[in-house]
């Protein structure tokens, strides 16, 4: 047995209760601190998830937004609006404005077209019963634009030499518009799935008729006459 040196004094013996707490106490506190996170990050984070998921759903995707450049949804004029109730597309209610540019580079809104009765036609060069029904409002338009029939047909989210050349092919002479981020056509509640799809809209802004599908001639022309 080693003999101490004068001078010099040995550390007391380790406590071994001391020992044993020190290897458990950590991991221990540990356990009861991420425990408690859980118990209290996770559940947050599905509040937020199942709030965020109800405003999505439940918001009026007819109500003005930031739009990009300028062009989208828009406030409608409190004195375009001749029924009182907010904008929607819905039989009886005045239309959603929105300002969308010309193929040419031109813009045009909605409501500046008060007087007039207005299709706003949305439909995309890939589609075959857009296609279809393009002669059919191409010819009603020559009939009708005297008598103060405006076709704006707005193209869901295509390049413009697509759609430039679909446009020349069916000699469209009223605005084709471009609808590039799919906002107006979401407000108005078409789908891609759901092209062409026709808001009839009366001299005042009021939708009349919703068509999703191809026209023919006949229902055409009887739904514009039923226009007041």
């Amino acid at each position: 047995m080693a003999t101490p040196q004068p001078g010099s004094a040995e550390p007391p013996p380790e406590d071994p209760t001391t020992q044993a707490a020190g290897v458990d106490e950590r991991p221990q506190r540990r356990r009861e601190w991420s425990g408690g996170l859980r118990s209290v990050v996770l559940p947050l984070l599905a509040v937020i998830a199942i709030v965020g998921a109800v405003w999505y759903f439940q918001r009026d995707p007819s109500s003005p937004t930031k739009v990009d450049g300028g062009t989208g949804i828009v406030a409608l004029p409190a004195d375009k609006n001749p029924t009182g109730r907010a904008p929607a597309v819905e039989t009886g209610r005045a239309a959603p404005d929105f300002v969308l540019t010309t193929l040419d580079g031109g813009r045009v809104r909605l409501s500046d077209l008060r007087g007039k009765n207005v299709l706003v036609n949305f439909w995309a060069t890939w589609c075959g019963p857009c296609r279809a029904e393009m002669p059919e409002l191409v010819k009603t338009y020559h009939e009708q634009k005297a008598n103060g029939l405006e076709i704006l047909a707005v193209d869901l989210q295509e390049q413009d030499a697509k759609v430039r050349d679909f446009a020349d092919e069916f000699a469209m002479t009223f605005p084709v518009l471009m609808d590039r981020t799919g906002e107006v056509a979401e407000a108005y509640g078409v789908r891609g799935a759901g092209l062409p799809a026709t808001m009839f809209i009366d001299r005042q802004g009021v939708v009349r008729v919703i068509k999703i599908g191809a026209m023919t001639g006949e229902f055409l022309r009887a739904r514009l006459a039923e226009l007041p």
